[in-house]
């Protein structure tokens, strides 16, 4: 299992905008793409999301853990913080060295 930290996102980050005002969250789409860059890390990107369950809301500034559980082609993926499941995924994957 790989584990990520974060200490969350910039309140004025320009994905925020809109998303929803006096009262912003993190689009589901930004969780994706944070995914997205701790998997390029490590070698893979994101071939579909096969299955994506959001749970919780996630605030700017609000830490954050992403794990990761890679097999051959697919990954379980959870977005947590502090002992709450903000979002889990089942994903697609594909080595980015060819």
């Amino acid at each position: 299992m790989q584990l990520i930290r974060s200490e969350g996102v910039d309140p004025k980050s320009r994905c925020l905008d809109g998303h929803f005002p006096g009262n912003p969250i993190v689009p589901g789409a930004v969780l994706l793409g944070l995914a997205q860059q701790a998997l390029r890390d490590i070698g893979y990107e994101m071939k579909c999301v096969q299955r994506m369950k959001f749970l919780h809301q996630l605030k700017p500034d609000q830490p954050y853990e992403i794990t990761l559980e890679i097999g051959d082609t697919l990954a379980k993926l959870a977005w947590i913080s502090g002992t709450e499941t903000l979002a889990n995924a089942r994903v697609e994957l594909r080595p980015t060295n060819g």
